[in-house]
């Protein structure tokens, strides 16, 4: 979500300018962003959802000295400045400003649990900057949140030069540069606890900004970007593909997104598998990812064709983030999905909210009348992945299993997976 940080803040830092800060040795700022909004806007109605915000801005605004400022600056998106606190303070009180914008409660009948993200930016130095600078430091690091840090608080100490311009250089350039990389997450099958496969990750290795996930950089990407991030990343997933085998593991698939504007190119299925040919890789250890707005009725002639063409020859197709936007069962039907991922919004508290574990049961009632499969990604913890696996869950992907990593490292963890399966206790079955 990249907004104008001045255009939005503008009221708060009006307040803000109202107390006397010139003599403050410390400022904070922390966001808090309500993640999980589509889904509760499919289960409430508008005065609900209006109820739940205000909800939480009195719960927020409670837990606050009054020389603090706590407002709701957007929809789902609250500020926090806090005065004159170490950072060791300051992490104290957001961390505990999360966990009660996250407590579960009933609404309507019906129990819901917020989600939110937490960015917090310190500054404690001789020369404060304006508040309005700690505001853009903390949009611009909400911006660049990766997928599997969504629910948690992450602190930044105030760094001036993500205050400056916006990213210049392209994804192409980046390419071109050696800047982007891929990272590998394991997804594990519940039955066996086999590894199942990995997805491939873009990584931005930015010389200014760090690296960077691809919320940070994929609301500025071009066809173009987005045509040639696709073939490197299809690079990457076949050269981890080919080195899993020479290592002698086993990992049946490497998975990789498609959007659909490389999806609507007419020659874009035969450049792919023309590619898994060429390098030998059989087009079923592929798992193309797509989102559910791609849909018969919502996609154009090619699309269809390309995803028609990919299924023909083997590769697998995901429906990912299912659950979050437009799911066309009839996509399910005429493109031979081979599995649904279950949204992180979902998978959230899923062991002890029974509203996430209706839309579970649900989905996956669903996917075995339909003969899919099902994964749940943004699993973080046992308790989570014992439930979903109880459940019948054929496949998970998160924390709880492992953190995304660069190919190097799949190694070490591939080979301390399989140490710890051959070390588990044989069970002698009696009849």
């Amino acid at each position: 979500m990249s907004l104008n940080v001045t255009r939005l803040f503008s009221p708060f830092l009006q307040l803000l300018g109202q107390g006397d800060q010139s003599r403050d040795q410390s400022r904070s700022i922390l966001l808090l962003r309500l993640e999980n909004i589509p889904v509760l806007d499919g289960v409430l109605d508008r005065s609900a959802l209006h109820g739940l915000l205000q909800h939480l801005t009195m719960i927020l605004g409670q837990a606050v000295r009054p020389s603090d400022l706590m407002e709701l600056v957007a929809p789902g998106l609250f500020a926090v400045q806090l005065r004159d606190r170490t950072v060791r303070d300051a992490a104290t009180i957001a961390h505990r400003l999360l966990a009660q914008g996250q407590t579960p409660l009933s609404l309507c009948g019906r129990q819901v649990t917020p989600v939110m993200t937490g960015i917090l930016i310190h500054a404690e130095t001789p020369d404060l900057p304006p508040v309005a600078m700690l505001m853009m430091n903390a949009q611009l690091r909400m911006d660049q949140v990766a997928d599997a840090d969504l629910g948690r608080l992450t602190i930044f100490p105030h760094d001036p030069q993500l205050s400056g311009p916006t990213l210049t250089a392209t994804i192409s350039d980046a390419v071109v540069a050696g800047q982007m990389e891929a990272f590998f997450q394991p997804q594990i099958c519940c039955d066996s606890g086999r590894i199942s496969g990995f997805e491939a990750l873009a990584r931005w290795n930015h010389p200014v900004r760090g690296l960077l996930a691809p919320g940070a950089f994929m609301p500025q990407m071009t066809p173009q970007d987005h045509n040639t991030l696709t073939l490197f990343m299809l690079a990457q997933a076949i050269s981890a593909l080919r080195c899993w085998d020479l290592a002698g593991f086993d990992v049946p698939t490497a998975s990789i997104n498609i959007s659909n504007c490389e999806l609507s190119d007419r020659g874009f299925a035969d450049c792919l598998l023309w590619e898994m040919d060429r390098q030998d890789i059989p087009a079923c250890r592929l798992v193309i990812e797509v989102l559910e707005s791609v849909g018969p009725a919502n996609s154009n002639a090619d699309t269809r064709d390309n995803l028609r063409r990919l299924s023909q020859a083997g590769c697998r197709i995901d429906l990912d983030d299912f659950g979050t936007g437009y799911a066309s069962l009839d996509a399910i039907r005429q493109f031979g999905i081979n599995r649904i991922k279950i949204d992180r919004s979902y998978v959230t508290a899923c062991d002890i909210d029974a509203g996430q574990q209706r839309m579970i049961l649900a989905i996956l009632a669903l996917a075995e009348r339909l003969d899919i499969s099902v994964l749940a990604e943004g699993v973080e913890t046992r308790e989570e992945h014992a439930f979903l696996a109880q459940m019948g869950c054929d496949e998970l992907q998160g924390y709880a299993i492992a953190r995304p990593m660069p190919l190097s490292q799949t190694l070490e963890f591939l080979t301390v997976h399989k140490t710890s399966a051959a070390n588990l206790p044989t069970i002698a079955w009696r009849g």
